[in-house]
């Protein structure tokens, strides 16, 4: 799982996605928001695949429900 930025209107995508042996994820796409086409490189330091379950509850959005008595 890749978590990338638009370079040109900063949307927020997440993307499939593993590095190569050499170290760095490649990926290409097209922004939703502004259509912009992305090419990127990243250099990935270390593999977080045993703790998605925790990457991901931490992404999570707290959602209240109403208060009843009113």
């Amino acid at each position: 799982m890749l978590i990338v930025t638009c370079q040109v209107c900063e949307e927020c995508k997440i993307l499939a996605g593993a590095p190569d042996v050499d170290g760095l994820a490649r990926t290409c796409w097209v922004c939703p928001c502004c259509g912009s086409v992305q090419v990127v490189q990243l250099e990935v330091s270390m593999d977080a695949s045993g703790d998605v379950a925790g990457i991901v509850l931490g992404m999570k959005m707290e959602v209240r429900k109403a208060d009843a008595r009113r």
